[in-house]
């Protein structure tokens, strides 16, 4: 089975009734023993759209309550709002009758969305600065072996050199809150819930700044896909800014390989003990 189609394996779901649906994480999709938060809001994401009359969610948002545990889960789904173009609704992950993530969306059809397309957002440059041959796989067990997140070897990513900061030495002074790569899961090009899953795809990128901080808990998420990619392999972009008593936002762009803008994400998150980790 090819990456793409595990994926799409891994978000299967049960119909318990018209508006509920079982599942249990796959644990290919893990961060140690907690499912992936952009692989719940992928599984959240299909839930939802599975009874919306608009297929797409156009906009999603995704708070982390609790951390989910590797068990059977279920996903209670609203319908909020429904006109002739979009669609609106809301999704509970319930484990142990605990509310652990609530996921928003605006459901829209990209087959039927016109209207006038400017302001475009290029690749940055830094995308050209080396050849994609000196990217470098991301891949943690040079530091400790086994230490790559289950979730990571499940696609194919590689980083520029400049930010692959587990295998270089760490200067913060000149170093950037940044990573940026090349990605793609093997079989398919990505649809509206690979995308969910890219959007949180790369570890905290202040990481490239300060070296291992340890857990890095993502406490919000918003994803707005803007169209779907025409290449299978895809560019990606994040930066992290502004750290205030060690809560901090990271944001992430995605193109396709022919130069469009296929999602945007921002997400909240927060490092924990971060004046012994950083101030010191």
């Amino acid at each position: 089975m090819n990456q793409f189609d595990q994926f799409q394996y891994a978000l299967s779901l049960t119909k318990v009734s018209e508006n509920i649906f079982a599942f249990t994480p796959d644990s290919r999709y893990f961060v140690g023993n907690t499912p992936h938060g952009g692989y719940l809001m992928a599984i959240m994401n299909k839930a939802l759209s599975s009874v919306m009359p608009h297929p797409s969610a156009i906009n999603s948002n995704i708070y982390y309550l609790d951390r989910t545990e590797p068990a059977e889960a279920e996903i209670h789904i609203e319908i909020l709002r429904t006109s002739r173009g979009s669609t609106m609704g809301q999704a509970k992950l319930i484990q142990d009758g605990k509310i652990r993530c609530l996921f928003s969306g605006l459901y829209s059809d990209f087959k039927y969305m016109k209207g006038y397309s400017g302001l475009g957002t290029p690749v940055p440059s830094i995308m050209h600065s080396v050849a994609e041959e000196e990217y470098k796989a991301m891949s943690y067990d040079i530091l400790k072996p086994g230490s790559t997140p289950s979730f990571i070897q499940q696609l194919e990513l590689s980083v520029h050199p400049q930010h692959a900061w587990w295998d270089r030495e760490i200067a913060s002074g000149d170093a950037e809150a940044r990573c940026s790569g090349y990605l793609e899961l093997i079989g398919g090009p990505a649809d509206e819930f690979v995308l969910s899953y890219l959007s949180d795809i790369l570890p905290p990128v202040v990481q490239n700044k300060y070296g291992s901080l340890g857990w890095v808990p993502t406490l919000t998420l918003t994803t707005n896909i803007r169209q779907l990619p025409t290449t299978n392999k895809l560019f990606i972009d994040g930066l992290a800014k502004d750290i205030s008593n060690g809560y901090f936002e990271q944001d992430c762009n995605i193109w396709d390989m022919n130069g469009n803008l296929v999602a945007t994400s921002r997400q909240l998150a927060k490092i924990l003990k971060s004046e012994e980790k950083i101030s010191s």
